[in-house]
């Protein structure tokens, strides 16, 4: 069995339920597949549902190479109410009429957030400042200035509005705050806003189709079970442009060294531009490591043969081929 629980390593979509937070997720994870290493990213808060990518083990190594945006959210948005923390768990401190809203008027300034905008972080966030994170110090009625930042509404859309409910999907880019964005777009119409309902349905290009559920994950009986929804750390990375790494490649990069431009074939290279991360696979052992490219992929017939072109970053260990292997754009399974 410890031999099957060192095999698991990839990425696990999860379907957060509500009332528990991220971390709780990853330990459920740890405690039920006896995985030694787990992460979550992208934090959701207790309340919100939805996407949550977890890496396993050697998926950790994934963290800084996996694209996190765009990000996609059902939003259910209640007028006339601000609250301690932009949402339905905190305490009503302002109260304003929201009868008579049209419609109209809501879509409209629901518009004005479209684009690049500027953002004030919530108190109640996990940004830290001091090495404390705020929602520490809010717990404590503490208030320090927070610094504005720039994120990118890329989609809005109104979805229905059944008065003081909005219902809106969202797509935007990493570090946006939607209880956030509630709380402005309420200020706009002038009543009001907090979050009643918030739902992640997609995180970079992982989606709920690929997510397994909260009561399935607590239903794995072993480690095995999970082969139908693990992803593979090679399809983990499906924008990144693959070298197919022949045994003397392969045998090279593990021992960490730079690859040169006659190792190279340019026949069998992808595209790619100089600066630019790439994986090598193995068709055998999967994904071996994350290369960053230091010249650009075309020019490499006409180097020196000994210009160092791509420079191992992350090296990965060998890893048991899975038993269903499930793409990053996969279809919806049941769940």
């Amino acid at each position: 069995m410890e031999k099957k629980k060192k095999g698991i390593n990839g990425l696990l979509i999860v379907d957060k339920p509500e009332g528990i937070t991220s971390l709780d997720v990853v330990r459920e994870i740890k405690h039920r597949l006896g995985v030694k290493k787990a992460g979550h990213i992208g934090t959701l808060d207790p309340f919100a549902t939805g996407v949550l990518p977890v890496v396993i083990n050697e998926g950790t190594k994934l963290v800084p190479f996996l694209r996190e945006s765009p990000k996609e959210y059902e939003v259910t948005l209640k007028l006339g109410e601000e609250t301690t923390t932009d949402d339905k768990t905190g305490q009503v401190v302002m109260k304003q009429p929201w009868e008579g809203i049209q419609r109209e008027k809501i879509e409209a300034l629901l518009r004005t957030f479209l684009g690049k905008i500027h953002q004030t972080p919530p108190m109640f966030s996990a940004i830290k400042m001091q090495g404390k994170p705020l929602y520490r110090l809010a717990r404590k009625g503490i208030e320090v200035e927070r610094k504005e930042r720039e994120i990118e509404i890329y989609k809005i859309q109104m979805e229905g509005v059944e008065l003081p409910l909005v219902r809106f999907n969202v797509s935007c880019s990493k570090g946006t705050y939607i209880r956030t964005l509630g709380r402005d777009l309420g200020r706009k119409i002038g009543c009001g806003a907090h979050l009643l309902c918030l739902r992640r349905t997609r995180s970079g290009p992982f989606t709920l189709e690929q997510a397994i559920s909260w009561e399935a994950l607590k239903n794995l009986s072993v480690p095995d079970a999970l082969s139908l929804w693990l992803i593979s750390l090679s399809a983990a990375l499906p924008s990144l442009p693959e070298v197919i790494g022949d045994e003397r490649l392969v045998k090279k990069v593990r021992f960490g060294k730079e690859m040169v431009a006659q190792d190279l074939s340019p026949q069998t290279l992808p595209a790619f531009e100089k600066g630019e991360w790439l994986k090598m696979s193995s068709p055998r052992e999967g994904l071996v490591a994350i290369l960053k490219s230091e010249v650009k992929g075309a020019d490499i017939p006409w180097l020196n043969p000994e210009t160092v072109a791509l420079r191992p970053l992350r090296v990965f260990q060998p890893s048991p081929p899975p038993r269903l292997r499930v793409e990053a754009t996969s279809p919806q399974r049941e769940r």
